[in-house]
């Protein structure tokens, strides 16, 4: 089971609708999709972020994920996932994942995700880019018009 993240607020929240295509045979979005939905968000707080986040000589990539399942997602909704931070090494930074549907505070799922930054062209890693690292210490980032 993923432990819970250190007591602290989310420092990124991303909303986003569920797709008929998540949902699978039994009516409920497939769990995969979950992984999904947390690299969704993981990408928009990339995006959100002033500066680099990847470089040609720098880029994350997931080193081990995990996902507790708890309630399942279903089709309509509009889904939050938060972004906790965990740990930032030199070259790895580790997240905890919450999703849950918009006016729920209900945890649907949570999970645990770790990224490490890698040289391309030599596949041995690399620091943290500086920009990562004061976004995910700096505080709480909400998004617009949030309100699980």
């Amino acid at each position: 089971m993923v432990k819970p993240p250190p007591i602290a607020p989310p420092f990124f929240v991303h909303r986003l609708a569920l797709r008929w295509r998540d949902m699978d045979s039994y009516g409920h979005v497939n769990n995969s999709e979950y992984l999904t939905l947390c690299e969704e968000a993981r990408i928009a707080w990339f995006n959100s972020i002033p500066g680099h986040w990847r470089t040609a000589a720098a880029e994350p990539v997931v080193a081990r994920i995990e996902m507790d399942y708890r309630k399942s997602l279903m089709h309509p909704a509009t889904v939050w996932v938060q972004l906790y931070l965990e740990r930032i090494g030199n070259s790895s930074l580790t997240l905890h994942q919450h999703l849950g549907v918009l006016g729920d505070s209900t945890i649907y799922a949570q999970g645990k995700t770790v990224l490490v930054w890698l040289d391309p062209s030599t596949g041995k890693s690399t620091a943290v880019p500086q920009s990562v690292r004061e976004s995910a210490q700096n505080g709480v980032l909400i998004e617009p018009d949030y309100d699980a």
